[in-house]
């Protein structure tokens, strides 16, 4: 009987190899590039640094941008590898050339730092050779996961996967920058389960721990914990006109962890002084002690509003959670001890439109609560914390209290981190903005947007400010922290045009002007004693011409 089938195999196998291929011919390779070239100018005053107080700072830079994509395809699998180079016109420090053979990478001291603009990689000069400033953007593949033809076909729905570095895209915002809008290492999936109805997945890696990291001597272990993310968020055509999208996401964090992902506020009371500071998380760790944990859980809705001429896009967003930190309370006799804060804090942020003919107007309305001066921000935080906006929230709305389309080196600086963490320092944010756009061809469009912007809690402005706009104690100075004073941030207003001039080029324009308000008033000691500084008014002109391929 063995010898009987070891025979029928053997012709089974015999026959089989003589058969011809009947598999599908594997679909041929293909390789597509696409991307931009920016060649961007501006000039302006008192925009460069947090210190609305102090404007003697003015410039008039240019700079260029190449961002290319690489995309490699096999049927229905791709690989993804995106570029960015960003230089500007002529020198702008002691050194330059960039990172690499003409200026050591690891040059510290006066007169010894790479400069450069903000948005920038590196400068250049006379020859133009510049080494080290190619930044790699993304780096992911995408592929089946399930569905026919995929890595687990058992299962029927259709699910796409990525891995590597990615965008975030629309796992979460949908209709405007609001929770992760900047790119991420990790793993996404997109399900679809009905032409209506998919959900979104994404595992976030922020920081990694490996192996050994966790040994050496104490103030020296190197280890900053394991910091992730998970985002779930479906997403519901209701109607045609109507799309929701449902968002949760959490965030752990060990000791310090991502400027982009926590807000660095200063506060008396905390060990290292602020809220992302390694200090606050103990000393054994480079990094802070891991075993300081956050747990973030933020939960919320994204939706669109069609209906004819008109739109409605409103998004609302819930945190609470816990965090770990070293601070000083009211029983502590003035030494850190570990506490736990609380977190509670709500945004909101919707935008109205009207489209009549070639004229669209737009409202928007942002509210997110914020921390009184005096809080002790070891005990309780009611501030949002967005996960990653890569600077972007109101971006395309203002030149100055956020990014414009033309040139995103001269804004954020005066709003302490808003441009990232939607409000300004710990006190939140409360904001109107009006904008019309009016096509007078359809190559050539112009625009005008108001822009009154407060806070959610009243500013101290018995304080100074740092390099990033944050809020600081004056030292010896006891009014520091101890009330609010202002909310009125100030009233921003551009002007501007968009013309496409050419099949795939433009030439974009805006000019921006800041009326400051009392909120960004400062003070400083001056010949001993504490002086108020007045906020000064802040103006910049930016324009870009970009070829797109």
């Amino acid at each position: 009987m063995r010898k009987f089938l070891v025979i029928a195999v053997f012709a089974f196998v015999t026959v089989a190899m003589l058969a011809p291929p009947v598999l599908a011919q594997a679909p041929a390779p293909k390789v597509t590039i696409t991307g931009l070239f920016d060649q961007v100018t501006s000039f302006g005053k008192n925009y460069n640094d947090g210190n609305a107080s102090r404007d003697s700072d003015h410039e008039w830079y240019a700079r260029t941008r190449f961002r290319p994509d690489f995309k490699f395809e096999v049927g229905r699998t791709k690989a993804v590898m995106g570029l960015e180079i960003d230089l500007t016109y002529g020198r702008i420090g002691q050194l330059t050339g960039g990172p690499g053979k003409n200026v050591s990478a690891t040059a510290v001291g006066a007169g010894n730092q790479l400069d450069k603009h903000a948005g920038t990689t590196a400068d250049s000069s006379l020859n133009t050779d510049v080494t080290g400033v190619i930044e790699m953007k993304w780096m992911y593949t995408e592929f089946d996961l399930t569905g026919k033809d995929s890595l687990m076909p058992f299962i029927p729905v259709e699910t796409v996967g990525r891995a590597g570095l990615q965008p975030f895209g629309d796992l979460t915002d949908k209709t405007k920058i609001a929770y992760a809008t900047g790119d991420f290492p990790g793993f996404s999936a997109v399900t679809t389960f009905a032409p209506n109805l998919k959900t979104k997945l994404a595992y976030v890696v922020v920081e990694s721990e490996i192996g050994g990291g966790n040994r050496g001597a104490v103030g020296l272990k190197g280890t900053r914990g394991h910091d992730f993310a998970v985002i779930v968020s479906p997403e519901y055509t209701v109607y045609k006109g109507l799309d929701v999208k449902p968002i949760y996401s959490y965030f752990r964090a060990e000791g310090a962890t991502h400027g982009e992902a926590r807000r660095d506020a200063n506060d008396p009371h905390l060990a290292g002084g602020s809220t992302n500071n390694v200090a606050t998380f103990g000393t054994r760790y480079l990094g802070g002690d891991p075993t300081f944990k956050e747990n973030r859980h933020t939960i919320g809705v994204d939706a669109s509003w069609r209906l004819g001429p008109w739109g409605f896009d409103p998004t609302l967003l819930y945190q609470w959670g816990t965090r770990d930190q070293l601070a000083v309370t009211r029983g502590s006799a003035g030494v850190p001890n570990k506490t736990e804060a609380k977190k509670s804090a709500f945004h909101f942020d919707a935008i109205g439109s009207f489209q009549y003919g070639p004229l669209l107007l737009e409202a928007r309305g942002v509210y997110s609560t914020g921390n009184k001066a005096r809080d002790n921000l070891g005990k309780r935080i009611s501030y949002f914390e967005p996960l990653d906006t890569d600077t972007g929230y109101y971006s395309s709305w203002g030149a100055i209290i956020g990014l414009s389309d033309q040139d995103y080196g001269t804004g954020c600086s005066f709003m302490a981190q808003a441009c990232s963490f939607v409000g300004y320092d710990r006190y939140g944010r409360g904001q109107l903005g009006f904008r019309a756009t009016y096509a007078i061809t359809p190559a050539f469009s112009v625009f005008g947007t108001i822009n009154p912007t407060w806070t959610a809690e009243k500013v101290d402005t018995d304080t100074g400010v740092n390099a990033a706009g944050s809020r600081t104690a004056i030292a010896g100075f006891s009014q520091s922290f101890a009330q609010g004073d202002s909310s009125y941030i100030g009233t921003e207003t551009n002007i501007g045009f968009g013309w496409k001039f050419a099949p795939n080029v433009s030439f974009d324009v805006i000019g921006a002007y800041l009326a400051a308000g009392k909120a960004l008033n400062t003070t400083e000691v001056l010949n001993g004693v504490a002086t108020t500084r007045d906020a000064k008014d802040a103006y910049a002109v930016s324009s870009r011409v970009r070829l797109s391929f």
